[in-house]
């Protein structure tokens, strides 16, 4: 048996914080494909079931093309289970108002819900105020059977409304505990018997979720819970960072971070930071280099914590302009990154060259 445990969908989420208006509403628009994609893919592989382990959707204000979408990719394959346990983002149920729902969606409530399939048992509950500290004694599972549980919430040692409390489940038959809630796959030992993870997200939203995003797929057989991350994001986020030491023209900071970009694809997303060392007469030109970056991928981001390198003999005794201006600077209460800023605006300035900052 084959089942697909995801979460953290996120769908019809904004995303307008750093992408354009155009570039957040094909993202809204990729997060939904990407979601029918999954309902695709389980489909063509045999997936009798799928756990989705909170926030299919980003808020309660969801259109109606994505919750009929949603709705209607179900119906369209009534041979796989979708149980759907709603997060702290989700309101479901406004969602779908007024919608008829189709007989293989599950919604898992406040009270444990289970659902059989020969020797296999998934069971779910929605953490929530009312419940969080009777609900892991009311868990009552069979040692004899293959027992997956979906919740949704943070990993914590104690419970709480959005917190999973782990040790409360260890030794209760659990040979999979599907989460939701943290935006990175992660697969821990639960108890000498079981395991636990979250599937993470299935596309990277902002460059806090970076790196491979997609789903797990389980394979049940003989008794046993194979667990296999399955990457599935049309585009995935990068965080480069780039040692400038040394380097003092833009073009050659840009070469360095094609270098280093090298091996992502001209569709995914791209934040670089700027580290290392510059000396006063380094050209970084962050508008260049923005503009140059963003023709060879979908979305860039730039950051500089690159740090002045400045010898205090080459200004202390230096009696030009630029020599009492870089002591000025020097002796400011401007922290470093702002004092090689100011440095470097003021030498451009000094030298009848545009100010690049």
């Amino acid at each position: 048996m084959k089942i697909i445990h995801c979460a953290d969908i996120h769908l019809d989420s904004k995303m307008e914080t750093h992408l354009t208006r155009q570039q957040a509403a094909e993202r809204g628009r990729e997060l939904l494909q990407t979601f029918l994609g999954l309902i695709d893919y389980a489909a063509d592989n045999g997936v009798r079931a799928v756990m989705i382990a909170g926030d299919l959707f980003d808020s309660a204000r969801i259109s109606a093309v994505t919750a009929g979408s949603v709705l209607d990719a179900m119906a369209d394959h009534p041979d796989i289970d979708f149980l759907y346990l709603r997060g702290n983002h989700d309101e479901s149920e406004r969602a779908f108002a007024g919608r008829q729902l189709p007989e293989n969606l599950k919604l898992f409530g406040e009270e444990w819900q289970y659902h059989r399939y020969g020797d296999v048992v998934i069971a779910g509950a929605e953490l929530t105020d009312r419940n969080h500290t009777t609900l892991y004694d009311r868990l009552k599972l069979r040692q004899g059977d293959v027992n997956l549980v979906a919740l949704h919430g943070q990993e914590a040692a104690r419970p709480g409304p959005e917190l999973v409390c782990i040790n409360a489940l260890r030794g209760k038959h659990i040979r999979y505990l599907a989460l939701g809630h943290l935006h990175s796959f992660r697969l821990e030992q639960l108890d000498p018997f079981g395991q636990y993870a979250y599937s993470g997200c299935l596309e990277g939203r902002g460059y806090d979720e970076c790196g491979e995003k997609g789903f797990v797929l389980l394979t049940v057989h003989g008794g046993r819970v194979s667990p296999e991350f399955i990457p599935f994001a049309r585009r995935t986020l990068h965080h480069i960072s780039v040692d400038i030491t040394g380097l003092t023209q833009a073009n050659h900071i840009y070469q360095a971070m094609l270098a280093a970009a090298a091996d992502i694809p001209r569709e995914d997303l791209v934040k670089f930071t700027l580290c290392g060392s510059f000396t006063p007469g380094t050209n970084k030109d962050p508008g260049y280099l923005l503009k140059a970056l963003e023709r060879r991928f979908y979305h860039v981001r730039l950051s500089d914590e690159s740090t002045l390198a400045l010898e205090p003999e080459t200004y202390e005794n230096d009696i030009s302009l630029k020599g009492e201006f870089t002591r000025l600077v020097m002796a400011s209460a401007l922290s470093e990154g702002d004092k090689g800023r100011v440095l470097q605006a003021g030498l451009q300035a000094l030298r009848g060259e545009e100010v690049t900052l």
